[in-house]
């Protein structure tokens, strides 16, 4: 049958419905909130019930053709947009968009190493502002509201960023607008002061727990050891029930043991594998096939999106060591596949400098998302890592 609706915060759903009821959609939205927080599908889940053609005529087992096209991307009043390069064609915007009827989580490899773009003034690309002002000053085809959803707003180059103010300020009737952010930092004064800010937080293990059974189809147990890995993140725990990203977790596990047996050959060699978008020769993983043409998935955001996510679990690595150091018998692992080394780690470091790599690898993070040399920047990591690994050790 397909997706019977988007998973959306309901607590926030319910109160921008009472928005909606009390007449008061005029001023645009900023959902602010850390990634797999939900702050997308809500807004997705939202111009779905907007636009619903009645409760008389759409339940769960049978959708109105206004919801089964917003489900599937193809409502003429909604569109999604994202950061993407200059050079992205029609059929990548075609298969990003099937990848989204697939997997509303879906974020295309370009999106991390591009920018929300202003777009050509003749003829602006789908993903640009330009084409999304164009979409909308048209009034409504089919639904009763237009609205336009922008992922990643802290992305927007200043020339789009300014061509949007007009928009952001007197949006035209019946319009919903949603911005999208994981943090305010760097975005135009300008923007936030035209917008209203809701604050998501991370999902509860509880929440993702609930999620990956009913929606990733998994099983109690591994639905509960995921959540505890995936820190409240819904994207993080869905894609972590794929057998290639739990061989990042297993690569992680191992980075970490490696840093501290200060294994300087073996996270050489890994910096340099993240760089050229493969897995650890030390996984017995076969990388999902890739089309002849598939440019999106060719390129170097593969290994851009693979060392975020390295990260990422190496950040759960070192919190779990705090973890196990401060809570001591009460401490439960969050990563049961790392329980040994997490409790080896924990036992010879110093709590000051665990944080400290926890802020270096978020930093290198950062410094990834924003275009740095991948393979550079993840060697100096490892080795600044080791070297904090074998002070405390010398202690």
């Amino acid at each position: 049958m397909g997706r019977k609706a988007f998973l959306g915060r309901k607590a926030v759903l319910e109160k921008l419905q009472a928005v909606a009821a009390a007449g008061k959609l005029g001023q645009p939205f900023l959902l602010v909130g850390p990634e797999g927080c939900g702050k997308e599908n809500t807004a997705l889940e939202f111009s779905r019930l907007i636009n619903c053609a009645g409760s008389d005529s759409c339940s769960a087992e049978r959708r109105c053709e206004s919801c089964v096209k917003t489900l599937s991307f193809q409502h003429p009043d909604v569109r999604w947009i994202c950061p993407s390069p200059a050079s992205v064609d029609e059929a990548q915007v075609c298969r990003l968009y099937k990848n989204k009827v697939e997997n509303p989580f879906f974020m295309p490899g370009f999106a991390a190493t591009s920018f929300v773009r202003i777009g050509d003034p003749e003829k602006p690309a789908q993903l640009t502002i330009r084409s999304l002002i164009h979409f909308l000053r048209k009034r409504s085809f089919q639904g009763r509201y237009k609205v336009a959803i922008v992922a990643d707003s802290h992305r927007f180059n200043p020339s789009a960023a300014n061509a949007f103010l007009k928009t952001l300020e007197e949006p035209s009737e019946n319009t919903v607008i949603f911005l999208m952010t994981t943090s305010t930092d760097g975005m135009l004064p300008t923007i936030l002061s035209r917008c209203q800010k809701i604050i998501f937080k991370p999902w509860t293990d509880e929440q993702l727990t609930r999620i990956l059974i009913e929606d990733g189809g998994a099983d109690q147990a591994r639905a509960a050891q995921v959540s505890r890995m995936a820190e409240g993140n819904a994207r993080q725990a869905l894609a972590m029930l794929e057998p290639t990203v739990l061989g990042l977790v297993q690569w992680s596990s191992r980075l970490f043991d490696w840093i501290d047996m200060q294994e300087r050959g073996m996270t050489a060699i890994s910096a340099d594998e993240i760089h050229r978008g493969v897995y650890s020769h030390t996984l017995d993983i076969k990388p999902p096939k890739k089309g002849r043409n598939d440019k999106e998935k060719n390129s170097l955001a593969d290994s851009r999106g693979r060392a975020i996510r390295l990260c990422e679990l190496l950040v759960l690595h070192y919190s779990d060591a705090v973890a196990c150091r401060e809570l001591a018998d009460e401490w439960k692992p969050r990563l049961p596949i790392s329980e040994s080394v997490v409790s080896r780690v924990a036992s010879h470091r110093l709590t000051d400098t665990l944080l400290e790599d926890m802020a270096l690898i978020e930093n290198t993070r950062r410094e990834i998302d924003r275009n740095i040399n991948i393979g550079l920047s993840m060697a100096v990591l490892f080795e600044g890592l080791i070297d904090h690994a074998a002070r405390d050790q010398s202690v």
